[in-house]
Protein backbone atom coordinates (compact mmCIF):
# COMPACT_ATOMS: atom_id res chain seq x y z
CA UNK A 1 0.00 0.00 0.00
CA UNK A 2 2.94 2.33 0.80
CA UNK A 3 4.34 2.08 -2.70
CA UNK A 4 1.51 3.36 -4.39
CA UNK A 5 1.02 6.37 -1.57
CA UNK A 6 5.03 7.33 -1.44
CA UNK A 7 7.67 7.47 -4.26
CA UNK A 8 10.31 8.46 -1.71
CA UNK A 9 11.77 9.59 1.51
CA UNK A 10 12.34 13.30 1.23
CA UNK A 11 14.25 16.00 3.25
CA UNK A 12 10.92 16.04 5.98
CA UNK A 13 9.34 13.01 4.82
CA UNK A 14 7.98 10.68 2.25
CA UNK A 15 7.34 12.25 -1.53
CA UNK A 16 4.14 11.57 -2.48
CA UNK A 17 2.72 9.54 -5.59
CA UNK A 18 0.82 11.96 -7.99
CA UNK A 19 -2.34 10.37 -6.97
CA UNK A 20 -1.67 10.91 -3.53
CA UNK A 21 -1.04 14.32 -4.10
CA UNK A 22 -3.99 15.31 -5.41
CA UNK A 23 -5.69 13.24 -3.15
CA UNK A 24 -3.79 15.69 -0.39
CA UNK A 25 -4.50 18.94 -2.94
CA UNK A 26 -8.29 18.10 -2.78
CA UNK A 27 -7.91 17.80 1.08
CA UNK A 28 -6.46 21.22 1.52
CA UNK A 29 -8.92 22.99 -0.60
CA UNK A 30 -12.03 21.54 1.25
CA UNK A 31 -10.12 23.10 4.44
CA UNK A 32 -9.38 26.13 2.86
CA UNK A 33 -13.24 26.39 1.47
CA UNK A 34 -14.37 25.36 4.93
CA UNK A 35 -12.64 28.28 6.68
CA UNK A 36 -13.96 30.94 3.89
CA UNK A 37 -17.20 29.46 4.60
CA UNK A 38 -17.89 32.23 7.36
CA UNK A 39 -20.99 33.02 8.91
CA UNK A 40 -21.14 36.45 7.52
CA UNK A 41 -21.30 36.95 3.88
CA UNK A 42 -18.02 37.85 1.80
CA UNK A 43 -17.75 39.96 -1.10
CA UNK A 44 -16.59 38.51 -4.56
CA UNK A 45 -13.91 41.27 -3.61
CA UNK A 46 -12.66 40.08 -0.46
CA UNK A 47 -12.44 36.38 -2.25
CA UNK A 48 -10.11 38.16 -5.47
CA UNK A 49 -8.05 40.52 -2.83
CA UNK A 50 -6.91 36.86 -0.69
CA UNK A 51 -6.77 35.35 -4.04
CA UNK A 52 -4.02 37.64 -5.02
CA UNK A 53 -2.54 37.83 -1.54
CA UNK A 54 -2.30 34.07 -2.14
CA UNK A 55 -0.59 34.03 -5.68
CA UNK A 56 1.68 36.33 -4.63
CA UNK A 57 3.06 35.29 -2.02
CA UNK A 58 3.47 31.83 -3.44
CA UNK A 59 4.97 33.30 -5.97
CA UNK A 60 7.36 35.01 -4.20
CA UNK A 61 8.08 31.50 -2.16
CA UNK A 62 9.05 29.80 -5.46
CA UNK A 63 11.59 32.53 -6.32
CA UNK A 64 12.89 32.22 -2.79
CA UNK A 65 13.31 28.61 -2.33
CA UNK A 66 17.18 28.17 -3.52
CA UNK A 67 18.00 30.43 -0.44
CA UNK A 68 18.56 27.94 2.88
CA UNK A 69 14.91 27.83 4.69
CA UNK A 70 14.43 31.90 3.65
CA UNK A 71 10.31 31.85 4.26
CA UNK A 72 8.82 34.68 3.42
CA UNK A 73 5.53 32.82 4.36
CA UNK A 74 5.94 33.02 7.61
CA UNK A 75 5.46 36.84 8.22
CA UNK A 76 3.37 36.86 5.47
CA UNK A 77 0.56 34.36 7.71
CA UNK A 78 0.94 36.52 10.95
CA UNK A 79 -0.06 40.05 8.98
CA UNK A 80 -2.76 38.36 6.70
CA UNK A 81 -4.45 36.93 10.10
CA UNK A 82 -4.00 39.82 11.92
CA UNK A 83 -5.44 42.39 9.20
CA UNK A 84 -8.29 39.48 7.91
CA UNK A 85 -8.87 37.40 10.96
CA UNK A 86 -7.99 33.70 11.81
CA UNK A 87 -10.15 32.14 9.52
CA UNK A 88 -9.19 34.09 6.32
CA UNK A 89 -5.16 33.81 7.53
CA UNK A 90 -5.28 30.03 8.07
CA UNK A 91 -7.09 29.54 4.51
CA UNK A 92 -4.68 31.77 3.13
CA UNK A 93 -2.23 29.43 4.70
CA UNK A 94 -3.48 26.57 3.44
CA UNK A 95 -4.03 27.68 -0.36
CA UNK A 96 0.01 28.95 -0.53
CA UNK A 97 1.43 25.80 0.93
CA UNK A 98 -0.54 23.97 -1.57
CA UNK A 99 -0.12 25.91 -4.51
CA UNK A 100 3.82 26.74 -3.68
CA UNK A 101 4.94 23.26 -2.81
CA UNK A 102 2.66 22.15 -6.52
CA UNK A 103 5.92 23.92 -7.29
CA UNK A 104 8.72 23.24 -5.78
CA UNK A 105 7.87 19.47 -4.47
CA UNK A 106 4.72 18.04 -2.87
CA UNK A 107 4.82 15.58 0.34
CA UNK A 108 3.83 14.60 3.55
CA UNK A 109 5.44 17.58 4.76
CA UNK A 110 2.85 19.99 2.82
CA UNK A 111 0.30 18.96 5.48
CA UNK A 112 2.66 19.84 8.39
CA UNK A 113 3.46 23.55 6.38
CA UNK A 114 -0.22 23.93 5.88
CA UNK A 115 -0.90 23.25 9.87
CA UNK A 116 2.47 25.50 10.62
CA UNK A 117 1.34 28.46 8.62
CA UNK A 118 -2.44 28.08 9.69
CA UNK A 119 -1.24 28.20 13.02
CA UNK A 120 0.95 30.93 12.63
CA UNK A 121 -1.85 32.77 11.18
CA UNK A 122 -4.14 32.59 14.08
CA UNK A 123 -1.21 33.69 15.93
CA UNK A 124 -0.90 36.99 14.47
CA UNK A 125 -4.77 37.30 14.53
CA UNK A 126 -4.55 36.78 18.46
CA UNK A 127 -1.66 38.84 19.24
CA UNK A 128 -2.96 42.37 18.37
CA UNK A 129 -0.11 43.27 15.62
CA UNK A 130 -2.76 45.78 14.47
CA UNK A 131 -3.69 48.60 16.85
CA UNK A 132 -6.10 51.27 15.96
CA UNK A 133 -5.03 50.63 12.05
CA UNK A 134 -1.41 51.07 12.89
CA UNK A 135 1.26 48.06 12.34
CA UNK A 136 2.85 47.08 15.83
CA UNK A 137 6.47 47.02 14.62
CA UNK A 138 7.89 45.86 18.13
CA UNK A 139 5.50 43.30 18.61
CA UNK A 140 5.59 41.64 14.57
CA UNK A 141 9.62 41.89 15.11
CA UNK A 142 8.96 39.33 18.18
CA UNK A 143 6.31 37.04 16.91
CA UNK A 144 8.30 37.22 13.40
CA UNK A 145 11.56 35.71 15.43
CA UNK A 146 9.10 33.25 17.58
CA UNK A 147 6.88 31.82 14.97
CA UNK A 148 10.22 30.73 12.79
CA UNK A 149 11.06 27.97 15.98
CA UNK A 150 7.42 27.34 16.63
CA UNK A 151 6.85 26.85 12.63
CA UNK A 152 9.77 25.04 12.15
CA UNK A 153 9.06 22.48 14.88
CA UNK A 154 5.91 21.52 13.58
CA UNK A 155 6.92 20.56 10.30
CA UNK A 156 10.06 19.03 11.80
CA UNK A 157 7.05 16.10 12.94
CA UNK A 158 7.09 15.28 9.86
CA UNK A 159 9.68 13.33 9.67
CA UNK A 160 9.13 11.11 12.66
CA UNK A 161 8.58 7.30 11.65
CA UNK A 162 8.59 4.08 14.14
CA UNK A 163 12.00 4.31 14.08
CA UNK A 164 12.26 7.47 16.06
CA UNK A 165 12.49 7.97 19.90
CA UNK A 166 12.71 11.15 22.04
CA UNK A 167 16.40 11.43 21.95
CA UNK A 168 16.50 10.67 18.08
CA UNK A 169 13.65 13.91 17.41
CA UNK A 170 15.82 15.92 19.66
CA UNK A 171 19.12 15.01 17.86
CA UNK A 172 17.01 16.21 14.55
CA UNK A 173 16.05 19.51 16.37
CA UNK A 174 19.36 20.46 17.23
CA UNK A 175 20.82 19.60 14.35
CA UNK A 176 18.72 22.09 12.45
CA UNK A 177 19.16 24.92 14.69
CA UNK A 178 21.20 26.70 12.35
CA UNK A 179 18.43 26.55 9.57
CA UNK A 180 15.86 27.82 12.13
CA UNK A 181 18.25 30.45 12.70
CA UNK A 182 18.41 31.30 9.00
CA UNK A 183 14.82 31.28 9.04
CA UNK A 184 14.26 33.47 12.22
CA UNK A 185 16.53 35.95 10.55
CA UNK A 186 14.67 35.78 7.21
CA UNK A 187 11.44 36.71 9.31
CA UNK A 188 13.25 39.61 11.03
CA UNK A 189 14.36 41.15 7.84
CA UNK A 190 11.01 40.59 5.92
CA UNK A 191 9.03 42.25 9.04
CA UNK A 192 11.56 45.07 9.30
CA UNK A 193 11.72 45.87 5.74
CA UNK A 194 8.10 44.37 4.27
CA UNK A 195 5.92 44.64 7.40
CA UNK A 196 4.41 47.80 7.67
CA UNK A 197 4.27 47.74 3.54
CA UNK A 198 2.71 44.52 3.12
CA UNK A 199 -0.04 45.14 6.00
CA UNK A 200 -0.81 48.86 4.53
CA UNK A 201 -1.39 47.17 0.66
CA UNK A 202 -3.83 44.51 2.47
CA UNK A 203 -5.31 47.40 5.20
CA UNK A 204 -5.82 49.75 1.79
CA UNK A 205 -7.16 46.91 -0.51
CA UNK A 206 -9.74 46.20 2.88
CA UNK A 207 -11.29 49.76 2.69
CA UNK A 208 -11.31 49.81 -1.24
CA UNK A 209 -13.53 46.99 -1.15
CA UNK A 210 -15.47 47.97 1.97
CA UNK A 211 -16.39 51.48 -0.05
CA UNK A 212 -17.51 49.11 -3.18
CA UNK A 213 -19.31 47.01 -1.01
CA UNK A 214 -21.36 50.05 0.49
CA UNK A 215 -21.60 51.43 -2.81
CA UNK A 216 -23.14 48.97 -4.33
CA UNK A 217 -25.56 48.21 -1.18
CA UNK A 218 -26.66 51.89 -1.76
CA UNK A 219 -27.38 51.48 -5.26
CA UNK A 220 -29.14 48.33 -4.52
CA UNK A 221 -31.36 50.06 -1.86
CA UNK A 222 -32.41 52.98 -3.78
CA UNK A 223 -33.40 51.22 -6.87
Amino acid sequence: MACYMFQALGTHGPVFSPTTSLVLDVILLVAAFWLLASPSKKSLGDSLLLLTLVLAVSATRILMQPLPNIQPVTVAALIVGAQLGARRGAAFAILVAMISNAVIGNGWWTIFQAIGWASVAVMGSKLSLIVNGELQRSRLFIAAIASAFFFDIIVSLSIIDSSFTIVTFLTYLAHGIPYDLLHALGNLTFAVWFGSWFADMVAEDIVVEEIKSTTVESIVQQS
